[in-house]
Protein backbone atom coordinates (compact mmCIF):
# COMPACT_ATOMS: atom_id res chain seq x y z
CA UNK A 1 0.00 0.00 0.00
CA UNK A 2 1.28 3.16 -1.15
CA UNK A 3 1.20 6.43 1.23
CA UNK A 4 0.01 9.73 0.57
CA UNK A 5 2.69 12.33 -1.01
CA UNK A 6 2.34 15.17 0.62
CA UNK A 7 5.60 17.47 0.34
CA UNK A 8 7.31 18.69 -2.63
CA UNK A 9 10.99 18.58 -2.88
CA UNK A 10 11.31 22.26 -1.25
CA UNK A 11 9.70 20.71 1.64
CA UNK A 12 6.45 22.18 1.73
CA UNK A 13 3.39 20.88 0.54
CA UNK A 14 3.38 23.64 -2.52
CA UNK A 15 5.93 24.75 -5.01
CA UNK A 16 8.52 27.01 -4.48
CA UNK A 17 6.68 30.50 -6.04
CA UNK A 18 4.20 30.85 -3.40
CA UNK A 19 6.44 30.43 -0.72
CA UNK A 20 8.24 33.35 -2.10
CA UNK A 21 5.03 35.46 -2.48
CA UNK A 22 4.17 34.48 0.82
CA UNK A 23 7.05 35.55 2.36
CA UNK A 24 7.02 38.86 0.75
CA UNK A 25 3.42 39.11 2.01
CA UNK A 26 4.96 38.82 5.74
CA UNK A 27 7.71 41.53 4.66
CA UNK A 28 4.26 43.81 4.29
CA UNK A 29 2.66 42.90 7.62
CA UNK A 30 5.87 43.72 9.08
CA UNK A 31 5.96 47.22 7.90
CA UNK A 32 2.13 47.32 8.96
CA UNK A 33 0.79 47.88 5.66
CA UNK A 34 -2.19 45.93 5.02
CA UNK A 35 -2.34 42.78 2.86
CA UNK A 36 -4.55 40.26 2.20
CA UNK A 37 -4.68 36.58 -0.08
CA UNK A 38 -7.46 35.44 -1.84
CA UNK A 39 -8.29 31.98 -2.57
CA UNK A 40 -10.57 31.40 -4.80
CA UNK A 41 -12.69 28.50 -6.37
CA UNK A 42 -15.45 26.44 -7.50
CA UNK A 43 -17.13 24.09 -4.38
CA UNK A 44 -14.89 20.88 -3.86
CA UNK A 45 -11.26 22.05 -4.89
CA UNK A 46 -9.55 22.54 -1.62
CA UNK A 47 -9.50 26.49 -1.33
CA UNK A 48 -9.70 25.44 2.97
CA UNK A 49 -6.68 23.00 2.30
CA UNK A 50 -4.91 25.84 0.41
CA UNK A 51 -5.29 28.08 3.31
CA UNK A 52 -4.56 25.56 6.08
CA UNK A 53 -1.06 25.02 4.27
CA UNK A 54 -0.15 28.88 4.16
CA UNK A 55 -1.32 29.02 7.72
CA UNK A 56 0.49 26.16 8.92
CA UNK A 57 3.90 27.49 6.63
CA UNK A 58 3.53 30.88 8.36
CA UNK A 59 2.72 29.34 12.22
CA UNK A 60 6.32 27.38 11.53
CA UNK A 61 7.90 30.02 10.38
CA UNK A 62 7.38 32.68 13.39
CA UNK A 63 7.87 29.21 15.77
CA UNK A 64 3.73 28.69 16.29
CA UNK A 65 2.22 25.49 16.34
CA UNK A 66 0.37 23.61 13.20
CA UNK A 67 -3.26 25.10 12.97
CA UNK A 68 -5.74 23.80 15.20
CA UNK A 69 -8.58 22.57 13.74
CA UNK A 70 -10.60 20.72 16.70
CA UNK A 71 -14.17 22.28 16.80
CA UNK A 72 -14.39 24.06 20.53
CA UNK A 73 -10.72 25.72 19.37
CA UNK A 74 -9.97 26.73 15.87
CA UNK A 75 -8.98 30.56 16.55
CA UNK A 76 -7.10 30.34 12.92
CA UNK A 77 -10.02 29.25 10.68
CA UNK A 78 -13.20 31.23 10.92
CA UNK A 79 -16.34 29.34 9.52
CA UNK A 80 -18.52 32.36 8.51
CA UNK A 81 -18.84 35.89 9.72
CA UNK A 82 -20.45 35.04 12.85
CA UNK A 83 -17.36 33.28 14.21
CA UNK A 84 -14.61 35.60 12.71
CA UNK A 85 -14.42 38.77 15.31
CA UNK A 86 -14.24 36.16 17.93
CA UNK A 87 -11.59 34.11 16.11
CA UNK A 88 -9.61 37.77 15.02
CA UNK A 89 -9.50 38.23 19.14
CA UNK A 90 -8.28 34.90 20.08
CA UNK A 91 -5.62 34.97 16.95
CA UNK A 92 -4.09 38.21 18.34
CA UNK A 93 -4.39 37.26 21.96
CA UNK A 94 -2.21 33.90 21.34
CA UNK A 95 0.29 35.73 18.94
CA UNK A 96 -0.52 34.10 15.81
CA UNK A 97 0.51 35.74 12.53
CA UNK A 98 -2.14 34.62 9.99
CA UNK A 99 -6.03 34.39 10.11
CA UNK A 100 -8.67 32.45 7.56
CA UNK A 101 -12.19 33.33 6.61
CA UNK A 102 -13.91 30.86 5.16
CA UNK A 103 -17.63 31.86 3.97
CA UNK A 104 -18.87 28.28 4.84
CA UNK A 105 -21.82 28.82 2.53
CA UNK A 106 -22.45 32.45 4.32
CA UNK A 107 -23.25 33.65 0.92
CA UNK A 108 -26.61 31.81 0.40
CA UNK A 109 -28.18 33.91 2.90
CA UNK A 110 -30.14 37.35 1.42
CA UNK A 111 -28.02 40.16 2.63
CA UNK A 112 -24.98 38.48 3.56
CA UNK A 113 -22.35 39.88 0.96
CA UNK A 114 -23.60 43.00 1.94
CA UNK A 115 -22.69 42.35 5.51
CA UNK A 116 -19.25 40.31 4.99
CA UNK A 117 -17.76 43.79 2.76
CA UNK A 118 -18.91 46.08 5.91
CA UNK A 119 -17.21 43.50 8.40
CA UNK A 120 -14.11 43.37 5.95
CA UNK A 121 -14.22 46.92 5.36
CA UNK A 122 -14.42 48.02 9.02
CA UNK A 123 -12.10 44.92 10.08
CA UNK A 124 -9.01 47.04 7.65
CA UNK A 125 -9.74 50.28 8.78
CA UNK A 126 -7.80 49.36 12.49
CA UNK A 127 -6.62 46.12 11.13
CA UNK A 128 -2.83 47.25 10.60
CA UNK A 129 -1.52 47.61 14.37
CA UNK A 130 -2.40 43.87 14.47
CA UNK A 131 0.53 42.63 12.22
CA UNK A 132 -2.02 39.81 11.03
CA UNK A 133 -2.55 38.29 7.61
CA UNK A 134 -5.98 38.00 6.41
CA UNK A 135 -6.61 34.69 4.10
CA UNK A 136 -10.13 34.86 2.89
CA UNK A 137 -11.55 31.97 0.78
CA UNK A 138 -14.60 32.67 -1.53
CA UNK A 139 -16.39 30.68 -4.14
CA UNK A 140 -15.09 33.97 -6.39
CA UNK A 141 -13.26 37.01 -5.40
CA UNK A 142 -15.68 39.18 -7.62
CA UNK A 143 -18.05 39.65 -4.61
CA UNK A 144 -15.38 41.87 -2.95
CA UNK A 145 -16.55 45.46 -2.32
CA UNK A 146 -14.14 47.63 -4.67
CA UNK A 147 -13.00 49.47 -1.62
CA UNK A 148 -10.86 47.05 -0.56
CA UNK A 149 -8.99 47.68 -4.44
CA UNK A 150 -8.96 51.07 -3.67
CA UNK A 151 -7.25 50.64 -0.42
CA UNK A 152 -4.83 48.37 -2.28
CA UNK A 153 -5.43 45.55 0.16
CA UNK A 154 -5.37 42.41 -1.35
CA UNK A 155 -1.97 41.67 -2.86
CA UNK A 156 -2.60 38.37 -4.00
CA UNK A 157 -5.42 35.82 -5.68
CA UNK A 158 -4.98 31.84 -5.47
CA UNK A 159 -7.47 31.00 -8.42
CA UNK A 160 -7.64 26.86 -7.64
CA UNK A 161 -8.37 25.53 -11.54
CA UNK A 162 -8.05 21.36 -11.18
CA UNK A 163 -8.30 18.95 -8.37
CA UNK A 164 -7.48 15.28 -8.27
CA UNK A 165 -7.29 12.98 -5.44
CA UNK A 166 -3.36 13.70 -5.06
CA UNK A 167 -2.97 17.53 -5.63
CA UNK A 168 -4.28 20.47 -7.29
CA UNK A 169 -3.44 23.33 -9.60
CA UNK A 170 -3.49 27.05 -8.98
CA UNK A 171 -2.96 30.30 -11.02
CA UNK A 172 -1.55 33.29 -8.89
CA UNK A 173 -2.30 36.76 -9.34
CA UNK A 174 -0.75 40.20 -8.05
CA UNK A 175 -3.42 43.08 -7.18
CA UNK A 176 -2.73 44.69 -10.79
CA UNK A 177 -4.10 41.33 -11.78
CA UNK A 178 -7.29 40.97 -10.19
CA UNK A 179 -7.92 44.56 -11.32
CA UNK A 180 -7.75 43.42 -14.45
CA UNK A 181 -9.75 40.39 -14.31
CA UNK A 182 -12.31 42.62 -12.49
CA UNK A 183 -12.28 44.40 -15.72
CA UNK A 184 -12.90 41.22 -18.00
CA UNK A 185 -15.56 40.44 -15.45
CA UNK A 186 -17.48 43.49 -16.29
CA UNK A 187 -16.67 43.36 -19.88
CA UNK A 188 -17.79 39.72 -20.76
CA UNK A 189 -21.28 38.68 -21.27
CA UNK A 190 -23.25 37.29 -18.05
CA UNK A 191 -22.73 33.27 -19.40
CA UNK A 192 -19.50 33.91 -19.47
CA UNK A 193 -17.94 36.03 -17.17
CA UNK A 194 -16.14 32.81 -15.58
CA UNK A 195 -13.75 33.58 -18.40
CA UNK A 196 -11.89 36.51 -17.31
CA UNK A 197 -9.34 34.50 -15.83
CA UNK A 198 -7.92 33.31 -18.77
CA UNK A 199 -8.04 37.36 -20.31
CA UNK A 200 -4.97 37.88 -17.92
CA UNK A 201 -1.67 36.39 -17.70
CA UNK A 202 -1.11 35.30 -14.28
CA UNK A 203 2.12 36.07 -12.02
CA UNK A 204 3.24 32.48 -11.91
CA UNK A 205 1.50 28.86 -11.43
CA UNK A 206 1.79 26.22 -9.02
CA UNK A 207 0.57 22.72 -7.18
CA UNK A 208 -0.07 21.89 -3.91
CA UNK A 209 -0.69 18.84 -2.08
CA UNK A 210 -3.84 17.42 -0.35
CA UNK A 211 -4.19 17.60 3.32
CA UNK A 212 -2.65 14.21 6.04
CA UNK A 213 -5.35 11.55 6.10
CA UNK A 214 -5.22 12.98 10.03
CA UNK A 215 -5.96 16.25 9.07
CA UNK A 216 -8.37 16.08 6.00
CA UNK A 217 -10.61 13.89 8.51
CA UNK A 218 -10.41 16.83 11.24
CA UNK A 219 -11.16 19.22 9.24
CA UNK A 220 -13.83 17.58 7.58
CA UNK A 221 -15.54 17.11 11.14
CA UNK A 222 -14.73 20.89 12.30
CA UNK A 223 -16.38 21.76 7.93
CA UNK A 224 -18.99 19.48 8.86
CA UNK A 225 -20.07 20.86 12.34
CA UNK A 226 -19.88 24.47 10.84
CA UNK A 227 -21.94 23.33 8.03
CA UNK A 228 -24.72 21.78 10.62
CA UNK A 229 -24.88 25.26 12.46
CA UNK A 230 -25.64 26.87 9.11
CA UNK A 231 -28.64 24.64 8.38
CA UNK A 232 -30.05 25.10 11.64
CA UNK A 233 -29.63 28.73 10.86
CA UNK A 234 -30.85 28.53 7.43
CA UNK A 235 -34.05 26.41 8.41
CA UNK A 236 -35.07 29.23 11.00
CA UNK A 237 -35.05 31.58 8.70
CA UNK A 238 -36.79 30.04 5.77
CA UNK A 239 -39.66 29.64 8.01
CA UNK A 240 -39.71 32.17 9.91
CA UNK A 241 -38.99 31.12 13.26
CA UNK A 242 -38.52 32.98 16.71
CA UNK A 243 -36.59 31.77 20.16
CA UNK A 244 -38.83 33.45 23.43
CA UNK A 245 -35.49 35.96 23.45
CA UNK A 246 -36.06 36.99 19.38
CA UNK A 247 -39.76 37.50 20.44
CA UNK A 248 -39.26 39.36 23.54
CA UNK A 249 -36.51 41.98 21.55
CA UNK A 250 -39.18 42.45 19.19
CA UNK A 251 -42.14 43.46 21.86
CA UNK A 252 -39.62 45.27 23.91
CA UNK A 253 -40.81 42.35 27.00
CA UNK A 254 -38.58 40.97 28.84
CA UNK A 255 -37.98 36.41 28.02
CA UNK A 256 -40.09 35.64 31.87
CA UNK A 257 -42.81 37.94 30.70
CA UNK A 258 -42.94 36.40 27.09
CA UNK A 259 -42.98 32.76 28.07
CA UNK A 260 -45.57 33.01 30.71
CA UNK A 261 -47.66 35.10 28.17
CA UNK A 262 -47.48 32.39 25.59
CA UNK A 263 -48.43 29.80 28.51
CA UNK A 264 -51.23 31.90 29.19
CA UNK A 265 -52.54 31.82 25.77
CA UNK A 266 -51.61 27.98 25.30
CA UNK A 267 -49.35 28.86 22.10
CA UNK A 268 -47.85 25.47 20.92
CA UNK A 269 -44.51 25.83 19.39
CA UNK A 270 -43.45 25.09 16.16
CA UNK A 271 -40.10 23.15 16.78
CA UNK A 272 -37.64 22.50 18.93
CA UNK A 273 -33.88 22.81 18.34
CA UNK A 274 -30.78 22.07 20.49
CA UNK A 275 -33.40 22.56 23.53
CA UNK A 276 -34.71 25.21 22.29
CA UNK A 277 -38.25 26.24 21.19
CA UNK A 278 -38.90 28.05 18.41
CA UNK A 279 -41.96 29.58 17.18
CA UNK A 280 -43.42 30.62 13.80
CA UNK A 281 -43.04 34.94 13.56
CA UNK A 282 -47.00 35.11 13.44
CA UNK A 283 -46.67 34.99 17.19
CA UNK A 284 -45.85 38.46 17.45
CA UNK A 285 -48.88 39.90 15.77
CA UNK A 286 -51.10 37.17 18.09
CA UNK A 287 -49.03 38.47 20.96
CA UNK A 288 -49.27 42.38 20.57
CA UNK A 289 -53.09 41.61 19.56
CA UNK A 290 -52.93 40.53 23.11
CA UNK A 291 -51.29 43.73 24.73
CA UNK A 292 -53.33 45.84 23.02
CA UNK A 293 -56.63 43.68 24.36
CA UNK A 294 -55.24 44.13 27.72
CA UNK A 295 -55.01 47.86 27.95
CA UNK A 296 -58.26 48.55 25.92
CA UNK A 297 -59.85 46.23 29.08
CA UNK A 298 -57.74 48.36 32.00
CA UNK A 299 -58.64 51.11 30.48
CA UNK A 300 -62.56 50.25 30.08
CA UNK A 301 -61.91 48.78 33.98
CA UNK A 302 -60.79 52.51 34.60
CA UNK A 303 -63.26 54.60 33.00
CA UNK A 304 -65.89 52.38 35.04
CA UNK A 305 -64.32 52.74 38.02
CA UNK A 306 -64.14 56.42 37.70
CA UNK A 307 -67.84 56.59 36.13
CA UNK A 308 -69.28 54.98 39.69
CA UNK A 309 -67.22 57.30 42.15
CA UNK A 310 -68.64 60.07 39.89
CA UNK A 311 -72.42 58.70 40.51
CA UNK A 312 -72.22 58.13 44.44
CA UNK A 313 -71.19 61.89 44.83
CA UNK A 314 -74.32 62.62 42.72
Amino acid sequence: MSTRKLLYSNGLPFTDPLAINIDRQMDRIANRKASCIIIDGSIGMGKTTMAKHIMDYINKKYNGPPVDLSIKHHPQLSLGGKEFTGCFRVTHKEGLKVITYDEAGDFNRRGAIRSFNQMINRLFETYRGFQILVIICLPTFHILDSQLFTNNIPRMLIHITNRSNKYATFKAYSLSGMNWIRYWYDKLPKGASHKCYGKVQPNFYGKFYNLSATDEKALDVLSTHGKKNLLKNSEKELKGLMSYSEIAEKLGKSVIWTKKTVLKLKIKHNTIIDQKKYFLKEIVDRLIDYQDESKQEKKIKIDIGGTRKNEGDN
